[in-house]
């Protein structure tokens, strides 16, 4: 039971802290008690058994992916591209970047997202040219090589 507290002042006027034995009257918990598996009392015995947990989801396998994989989610293939990995700064605002090309515009909006994601560089389009934000044109041109492009050539 929850006990009121009150301040009274005694009789140099300081104040304490008197506590009121009477009940509160309000049970914020009181409209709760005709849901089902809710209990008046919020004590660990209940009268009605708990509703059961729903099944969990059955478990689906992760696919294993090739890592060779020569397509891409899109249905598109890098297989048989002669594809230039090269680093250029010319016309970047002074940062480095890679640029891919050899790609069909087609194959270049699919493949930015997943560069992005899985290089963790920014990137943009050009026409079908794809920019990616790192200066590293080696580890572009060995995911690439990972993404099933077989002819990668570096630029510079």
């Amino acid at each position: 039971m929850a006990k009121r507290r009150r301040v009274e002042r005694n009789e140099r006027g300081r104040e304490h802290t008197a506590v009121d034995s009477t009940p509160l009257s309000f049970n914020p918990f009181a409209s709760l008690s005709g849901v089902s598996g809710m209990s008046s009392d919020l004590s660990a015995e209940s009268s009605e058994p708990a509703a059961p947990n729903p099944a969990p989801p059955a478990e689906t396998k992760p696919e294993t992916r090739d890592p060779r994989a020569a397509s891409l989610e899109s249905g598109l293939s890098l297989h048989g591209l002669r594809l230039v990995v090269r680093r250029q700064k010319k016309g970047q605002g002074g940062k480095t970047v890679t640029c891919i090309e050899g790609l069909s515009p087609a194959l270049a909006v699919a493949l930015l997202a997943r560069a992005k994601r899985e290089l963790g560089c920014s990137g943009r389009l050009d026409g079908a040219l794809l920019i990616a934000g790192t200066r590293d044109h080696g580890r572009v041109a060995d995911w690439l090589r990972r993404n099933g492009a077989d002819r990668v050539t570096l630029g510079n």
